[in-house]
């Protein structure tokens, strides 16, 4: 009788407390970019979530996709928001500012999540975004396994004077250059990125004539030319490439793991790296 007395008070001492917590931490999210999608659906409860954005179901660009479909979806309209009556809306950074400053004169919550561009900026895109909903904790669990996975994937790669090249290809004749999360991912699996030596524009294009003069060891395609419906992902599929291209390698880089920077940079990496052995065991290191 006693004990049950002392867990009764002890029950309705916390009860503020934990309500208090729980109200300290929003409640009704909403997100307008794909990048914070990713990390918002892996790090809050989904009753939490009223909203991601519309891109969060499209499987050619969202590693989320599927657990994207039970949710409701938004265009970054202020009106379309503002009826969700969210208490916390995330938002990249550079993407709509317009919206972001309306919700915010008008008294929203409104955060900004930095874009990474490298491994570094991947852990602080995590715990920004952690840190905003409330879920610090789960976000250095997050970091913490991401390193893990991270190191485990790089260890013991093949360690040469020369490394092989490799080029990340994308729609309309695009190559990742340098500078960018995917060509950090190219350096840590083992490889030389291609693309400064092609001479690509001001938008990052590169001449098919120059991959044709000059073929890398390795060629990632940002997806199978047959997912898109459309004329500029002509260039994957080109006879010139393919046959430039024979005796060496070709893999696919699913454009959903690296178009975001978020913890399924891993997946690329995952596959780089096998590549990479791959390579290895095919000839003698230079």
């Amino acid at each position: 009788m006693i004990l049950r007395c002392a867990l009764a008070l002890l029950a309705l001492v916390l009860s503020p407390a934990l309500a208090a917590a729980q109200q300290a931490k929003p409640q009704r999210i909403v997100s307008l970019n794909l990048c914070t999608d990713i990390l918002l659906i892996d790090l809050v409860a989904p009753e939490r979530i009223q909203a991601l954005s519309v891109n969060a179901t499209d499987p050619l660009i969202s590693p989320v996709a599927e657990r994207a479909r039970r949710f409701k979806r938004v265009h970054a309209d202020a009106e379309e928001v503002l009826a969700l009556d969210p208490d916390l809306v995330v938002n990249a950074e550079f993407t709509s500012p317009a919206t972001a400053s309306l919700l915010q004169r008008i008294g929203r919550r409104v955060a900004e999540i930095p874009m990474a561009h490298d491994i570094e900026g991947v852990k602080k895109s995590i715990a920004r975004m952690a840190e905003v909903t409330g879920e610090a904790a789960k976000g250095q669990a997050i970091v913490a396994d991401f390193d893990v996975h991270l190191s485990r994937l790089v260890a013991g790669l093949p360690s040469t004077a020369s490394r092989p090249t490799a080029l990340i290809y994308q729609i309309n004749g695009i190559a990742s250059g340098t500078g960018l999360l995917e060509d950090q991912a190219l350096q840590l699996a083992g490889f030389r990125n291609l693309a400064p030596a092609l001479n690509p524009d001001a938008g990052g294009r590169v001449a098919l004539e120059a991959i044709v003069a000059n073929p890398p060891d390795l060629l990632a395609l940002a997806g199978p030319s047959e997912e898109y419906r459309t004329v500029v992902a002509d260039t994957l599929a080109h006879p010139a490439i393919a046959a430039a291209m024979k005796g060496r390698a070709t893999i696919v880089l699913p454009w959903r793991d690296w178009i975001c920077g978020s913890p399924y940079i891993v997946n690329a990496i995952e596959t780089l790296a096998k590549t990479r052995r791959e390579l290895a065991a095919r000839r003698p290191p230079a």
